[in-house]
């Protein structure tokens, strides 16, 4: 079946109206909208005005009034051509032959020093910036949109930024801020100083090892995922006989912890012989254990699928190479040999401390009993997948980070998809990182063939239905 595309054939302004133009191919652009959309899906500006002629299109776009007649924000922006199913626009490869044509010497040899294609692209996409700046000279205060291949969805978008200065407020309310920020940096020092104190106080009380175990969590809620499985293992052993075990949890790591768990987590990390992690724990990147103590990290994702802390040095939202984030594990456990070298380069401790012991969670699947249980109780669940191929798609979030995450569903196709579902008799199952903001929507025609599992807190049940 030959692919519907929308083409960009030209970008220019005529002062604060931006002119877009361009061809569809095996694509009926009546009844249509063209809208600017950023990555995230939060935001979405239609078009002040679209001429359609055939497959041509001319799209204006009004920078200054185009939020509900405010100025289009700072974020970046797709094209997309919205009708039953959502189509991105992609730039014309003529676009950036003819900016080629037009480079002068020097800028042809700073052109051929880039490295990239992407950053060739973007070199020659430059000539089609527009900067507004205040009163036509301001430094400080600067509209600027600026075509691009993002490097987030390797896919054409308009990056707007908006450059102001501080804005100088009335004294009194100047005075306000700075107290109160003065006041923050006070409180967070003095809680850095009470959490280090109470840590230190502990440490230096339980300098001979101990039996005391310590779950805990910045991202879970309770006791669940790996922890489960090593804690349900210690009862059936009768090791919590031998051991005292506490846990510290808190759901998001972004949430305050309670005023119990603020003096409960410094003590218990001083004292506890053993401390069981699963992610990003920032707290205990600040304190300096005791040698006898074992920080040991269960990472909660199976394999070395995607770039995590060190790994993403020199990169946004990574560490960098100084930074003590991770160093604190003397143990991480991981599912197999071929994982060290990539877990110890991520948490940035030595190779011998990763051991490949399998991860607990994936114990279950070898439990047949469990399995069949599980099995009847998704079916239930999910009455759809019932005689059906069950198809699992769990990718990780883009961005660079919690504040950014998201995922581009742009880039499926689901019509395509949808028919291998009729075809095969199968059903996708979409289970996205809890990160990502932007949801899936799933058209009425293609429920049938697709569903969100999202809030499906374990994704080792989902495995048990999947066939691919």
């Amino acid at each position: 079946m030959v692919k519907s595309k929308i083409y960009i054939d030209k970008i220019y302004w005529e002062r604060v109206q931006l002119f877009v133009e361009g061809h569809s191919e095996n694509l009926d652009l009546e009844d249509s909208n063209f809208v600017l959309r950023n990555l995230t899906e939060t935001r979405t500006m239609k078009a002040n005005d679209v001429k359609i002629d055939g497959n041509q299109f001319v799209c204006r776009f009004n920078v200054a009034i185009l939020d509900n007649g405010y100025y289009l924000p700072e974020d970046k922006y797709l094209l997309v051509n919205e009708q039953e199913l959502d189509y991105i626009a992609q730039l014309n490869p003529d676009v950036i032959n003819d900016a080629y044509q037009n480079l002068k010497p020097e800028q042809e040899e700073e052109y051929n020093e880039l490295e990239t294609q992407n950053g060739k692209i973007n070199f020659l996409l430059q000539t089609y910036l527009k900067e507004f700046r205040k009163g036509g000279i301001s430094k400080k205060t600067v509209y600027t949109v600026t075509p691009e291949i993002s490097s987030d969805v390797n896919e054409f978008v308009l990056d707007v930024v908006v450059t102001t200065p501080e804005v100088k407020s009335i004294y009194i309310v100047r005075k306000y801020k700075e107290l109160r920020k003065y006041f923050r940096k006070q409180s967070f020092n003095t809680r850095q100083f009470i959490f280090k104190a109470i840590f230190n106080t502990t440490k230096f009380f339980h300098l001979k090892k101990g039996n005391t175990v310590l779950f805990t969590s910045d991202s879970r809620p309770t006791m669940s995922g790996n922890f489960e499985y090593i804690y349900n293992e210690m009862l059936r052993q009768n090791l919590d006989k031998k051991y005292d075990i506490h846990t510290v949890f808190k759901a998001n790591i972004t949430d305050r912890r309670g005023i119990i768990d603020k003096f409960r987590l410094p003590y218990l990390l001083g004292k506890a012989d053993y401390i069981f992690v699963d992610d990003f724990h920032p707290l205990i990147y600040t304190v300096r254990f005791r040698r006898s103590q074992e920080v040991i990290q269960v990472w909660h994702a199976v394999g070395a699928f995607k770039t995590v802390g060190f790994s993403r040095t020199g990169k946004k939202g990574g560490p960098f190479i100084d930074s003590l984030n991770h160093r604190s594990y003397t143990k991480a456990y991981v599912s197999s040999e071929t994982d060290i070298p990539f877990y110890a380069e991520a948490f940035g401790i030595k190779e011998k401390n990763v051991v490949p012991t399998g991860v607990p969670r994936t114990d279950v699947l070898f439990d047949e009993a469990y399995a069949t249980q599980i099995k009847q109780e998704m079916e239930d669940e999910l009455p759809i997948i019932k005689g059906k191929k069950v198809i699992l798609f769990a990718p990780t979030f883009r961005g660079s980070g919690h504040g950014t995450a998201h995922y581009p569903f742009f880039k499926i196709d689901f019509e395509r998809l949808a028919r291998y579902c009729e075809k095969n008799n199968a059903v996708v199952l979409f289970k996205m990182h809890p990160f990502v903001k932007n949801r899936l929507n799933i058209a009425d025609k293609h429920k049938q063939y697709f569903v969100d599992v999202s809030d499906f807190r374990e994704v080792n049940d989902i495995l048990f239905i999947t066939d691919l």
